[in-house]
């Protein structure tokens, strides 16, 4: 009787942690999939012209972003794609794009997010280019571990007009390398991969 009911707690002990395991896992699973952040993307005009959705994984974030056609987004053309630190309370806060010139637009969202001493290129918030379709689409997915969710919130996400050189321009006075025409000309790489003016805006939520 003893040994028959020692098999039958060790069964049950078995039985319940595979149960907490089972929890466990499925509690992890419902946790990242609610455990999202998400931007509205909007023109300078305010209208509605895309989302870009961060999803948390185990080791890893997933960033899902689709552009609808929109006359500030240039067809058949990659175009810059940044997290913005969106920190400079003087600047105003969000996205905010009022008057007629368009290099002001968004200048709320301050530069990209960043850790000190980071270059462009290497920016926490440097995100790849999209490539936006002859009909003037665009559906990017990508894994990153450069961003946390701590980074997250409240920050923005920036699409800009122009093509993003990552830094990627080699200056020096060799005949196959470039000498820039001033400090601006390198100072500009550095900061944003010239990328031109900022088109589109969305500041990051966490959702459910």
């Amino acid at each position: 009787m003893i040994k028959k009911l020692g098999k039958l707690v060790t069964i049950g002990l078995a039985i319940a942690a595979v149960g907490l395991t089972v929890l466990l896992v499925s509690g992890y699973q419902a946790s990242a999939h609610e455990s999202k952040f998400r931007a509205q993307l909007r023109d300078p005009s305010g209208h509605r012209v895309g989302t870009v959705e961060f999803r948390i994984g185990r080791h890893a974030m997933t960033v899902d972003a689709e552009l609808r056609p929109n006359r500030y987004v240039t067809p058949d053309q990659f175009h810059g794609f940044h997290v913005h630190a969106n920190d400079v309370a003087t600047n105003g806060k969000g996205c905010v794009a009022t008057g007629a010139d368009p290099t002001t637009w968004f200048a709320s969202a301050d530069g990209h997010l960043s850790e000190p001493g980071q270059s462009h290129g290497a920016h926490v918030g440097d995100l790849p280019s999209p490539l936006v379709s002859a009909d003037g689409t665009t559906r990017l997915q990508f894994t990153t571990h450069r961003i946390t969710p701590a980074m997250l919130r409240d920050r923005v996400v920036i699409l800009h007009a122009n093509a993003d050189n990552f830094g990627n321009v080699p200056t020096a006075a060799g005949a196959n390398q470039y000498t820039p025409n001033s400090d601006e000309a390198t100072s500009l790489t550095a900061r944003t991969g010239n990328a031109g003016n900022r088109v589109a805006c969305g500041l990051i939520r966490r959702h459910r």
